[in-house]
This record gives C-alpha cells, structure tokens and sequence, in this order.
C-alpha cells in the first residue's frame, strides 16, 4: 500500500472510540501515526502469513484482519520496551482484552437472540394451528344444528298438515250473493250478471278465477241463486 507505483485504498474496521483515540496518542508519543502504525501490522501480516492467505481463497479476510491487528498490537508492545512498562502500553494491552471480551459477548448475545426468535416462531406455529383447528370444530358444530334446526321445522311442519284437526277447521268459502261476488272480483254487479249469462259456466269460472284475488273459480246456482266457489 506504500509503494509509489500503487494505488491506495481507503481500509476501516469497527473500533471503539475512546479505544482509538487512546491508540492514536500511543502512535504518536512514539513518534508515528495510526496510520503508519496500520499498514506496518498489515505489511507484517502479509509478509508472515501469505502462504496460508494463498491457501485458503482469502475468505473472512475482515475477521482475520482484525484479529492479526490485535495480536500485533500484543506483540508490538511486548517488544517495544522489555525494560519497563509505561502507562500507554498498558492502556493499549486493556484495549485489547476489552475488544476480545466485546467480540465474545457480542457473539453470545447474537446466539441467544436466534434462538430466542426460532422459539417464538414455533410457539407462534402452534397457536395459529390450534386456533385453526378450534374454528374447524365450531363451523362443524354450527352445521350441525343448523341441520337439526331444519330437521326439527319440517317435522313440525309435516305434523300440522296432516292433523285432522287442523283440516277440520280449515275454513271453507261461503256462497256469495251477485252483490258480494261482484265486490270480491272488483267489477259492477252488472258486469257480473253479463258474463255469466255470455260465457258459457267453465269459462265463466275460468273468468272468475282471472278476477278472484284469490284465484277461485264462481259458478253460479240456478236452484239456491248464489255464486259457489270452485277448485
């Protein structure tokens, strides 16, 4: 990345950033850059490992780098200064154990959240299947009593008709005066009298039933002078 003939590239990773602040001023105190202090860990990553990056098809590559930062962060600070141990590097070294542990809790936390929302799915599942099968069984029974309700209205129904009683008073139509008859059918007396004596008596009752309001057919009675009804 620091050779003049190549292009740069712009590189980040997730950091904290009290972490990186404190990083930054480590850099400098000993008298270089974050920056520069990146690209030699990256240079001493691919110097060391390019072998095994070949290997493997240069998956994960963001994990691995982050992980080889951190490990030459340790190594960078073991070997800076064996004689003593100054305040920054022991601020970096705490920088370094809180990553791992936030790596490690971000991870549980991640585990337990997946398993936490399959759980809810399957519960889920199985009240939508119960409440499913709840509706099954109420249209079912709903059918039922509405067959037994129409079962039940027929017979009642049936029952009636066919007693005698009920025939019995059925109430029968009376004869009805040239007056009366001509009231029932809506026309004049005379309009009565007139087609009785010009139709003869079937189509005089078919003209009758065309007028009844309840389609009756009349004849008339020569003996007893009334009009009688006729099925």
């Amino acid at each position: 990345m620091s050779n003049t003939g190549r292009k740069k590239k712009l590189a980040s990773f997730n950091c904290d950033q009290r972490k990186w602040e404190q990083f930054i001023a480590c850099c400098n105190s000993k008298g270089t850059t974050a920056t520069a202090t990146l690209i030699e860990f990256i240079d001493l990553y691919l110097g060391d490992s390019q072998d095994k990056l070949d290997a493997i098809g240069g998956n994960n590559l963001d994990e691995r780098l982050d992980s080889k930062i951190k490990a030459s962060v340790k190594d960078y600070l073991a070997t800076s200064d064996k004689s003593h141990s100054s305040p920054t590097n022991e601020t970096i070294k705490a920088i370094c154990e809180r990553l791992d542990k936030l790596e490690s809790e971000f991870l549980s936390e991640s585990n337990s959240n997946q398993t936490t929302a399959i759980d809810n799915l399957a519960n889920l599942e199985q009240k939508v299947e119960g409440l499913t099968a709840r509706m099954t069984q109420l249209a079912e029974a709903i059918i039922k009593i509405q067959d037994y309700l129409n079962n039940q209205q027929k017979r009642g129904q049936k029952s009636y008709y066919n007693n005698s009683s009920f025939k019995a008073h059925t109430p029968r139509m009376q004869p009805l005066t040239e007056e009366g008859l001509a009231s029932r059918l809506g026309v004049s007396e005379e309009t009565v009298r007139k087609e009785r004596i010009k139709l003869p008596p079937p189509l005089f009752v078919a003209w009758c039933k065309g007028k009844d309001r309840a389609g009756l057919g009349w004849e008339f009675n020569d003996q007893t002078g009334f009009y009688h009804p006729v099925n």
